[in-house]
């Protein structure tokens, strides 16, 4: 792997190996490129026709492609796994090509997730929560830290988007985590994040001891009460495809397949 030291280098790679007929599954913001190559961790591979970038988390590389000619397979000398995302609308346009391109080079179908959406007016609120359910925004110490560690235990690292420390504390800071009590015991966590008109919904969690409870559905009809604040507001998640409970949870409340699904592919070393 070759490190990127800086963005006229990246700018290069992907003048050279983008083009309309490309597959590709890098739709990354240049903000997010400037940081990771000024933390320097922003690599890439390349053959003759590819290239990868790949972004280093804490314990895996997270990667993004440019493939012109799927007989160039791609191979890598590692010390983590690979993951990487590939976003398509819909079965009917499944990606087989290139999930078999991938295959070949060594990687392995992990999870798949279907996002889901609801508009201002598709949603349905359900009655009151439970008398002894309560949730709050987090703000307390105890309540931040323990959103952190309730997200890494419950949450696959590779397709989760684990927070770190900082984010979790700036999310709190914005009020983009509510926290709930079941007689006054610390249960669940949501975290959301609102971009432009669109809420999403990042990460929900219940505590294993407590589920069954109504916790989940408390928290989902808080975080929709929270944020019904303009008509066109939309409201989005990702969701494990097989996950049913939570497919149902969330039909519930007025939220449809957004015809978008995304399949992640897993190398290990």
């Amino acid at each position: 792997m070759n490190l990127i030291k800086d963005i006229e280098l990246l700018n290069e790679i992907i003048q050279k190996y983008f083009s309309k007929n490309t597959f590709t599954n890098n739709y990354l913001l240049s903000s997010a490129y400037s940081q990771y190559i000024a933390d320097k961790k922003l690599y890439f591979v390349n053959t003759a026709s590819n290239a990868i970038i790949l972004v280093e988390k804490a314990d895996f590389y997270r990667l993004y492609y440019y493939i012109n000619n799927q007989n160039e397979l791609v191979t890598f000398i590692i010390d983590r796994p690979l993951t990487m995302e590939i976003l398509y609308r819909g079965e009917a346009q499944r990606p087989y090509e290139v999930l078999s391109f991938w295959e070949k080079c060594g990687f392995r179908q992990h999870l798949t997730r279907d996002m889901m959406t609801a508009s201002y007016r598709q949603l349905i609120l359900p009655p009151e929560n439970a008398s002894n359910i309560h949730i709050k925004y987090a703000e307390m110490e105890k309540e931040i830290i323990y959103s952190k560690e309730l997200i890494e235990t419950t949450f696959d690292k590779y397709t989760g988007d684990v927070l770190t420390s900082q984010e979790v504390y700036s999310f709190a800071e914005n009020k983009n985590i509510i926290c709930a009590y079941l007689e006054e015991k610390l249960c669940g966590i949501l975290q959301f994040e609102i971009k432009k008109n669109v809420v999403w919904l990042g990460h929900i969690a219940v505590a294993p001891q407590f589920r069954g409870f109504g916790i989940a559905n408390a928290l989902v009809k808080s975080y929709i009460s929270m944020n019904m604040k303009q008509p066109d507001t939309r409201y989005q998640l990702w969701v494990i495809q097989d996950n049913t409970k939570a497919t149902t949870l969330y039909n519930k409340f007025g939220f449809v397949y957004g015809n978008k699904t995304s399949a992640s592919m897993l190398k290990e070393y």
